[in-house]
């Protein structure tokens, strides 16, 4: 995806994030982002210009809504345990 400018002033960083997810993605490779900060800094508005540029460059966008967490933060992610490989069936080999 180019570089071309999104409006948006000192979202370098975030927004090259954002292209390298997108582009892991399209290149098969799981991908997930999470964007946090405080109320008003602009994170309505950096996925806002990013999904209408990924949109315009062919890729699938799904949106979703802000989950309120208050005061704790963000939540962290544990990794469940890999789930261990299908027995073979009785008769197959």
């Amino acid at each position: 995806m180019g570089t071309a400018s999104s409006g948006l002033i000192g979202r370098d960083g975030p927004l090259a994030a954002l292209d390298a997810a997108l582009a892991g993605a399209g290149s098969g490779r799981p991908s997930a982002v999470l964007v946090g900060g405080e109320a008003g800094v602009g994170k309505s508005r950096l996925v806002s210009a990013f999904a209408e540029r990924s949109s315009a460059a062919g890729a699938r966008v799904l949106t979703g809504e802000c989950l309120e967490l208050g005061a704790g933060g963000l939540p962290t992610a544990t990794p469940g345990r890999p789930r261990p490989a299908p027995s073979a069936s009785p008769g197959r080999s």
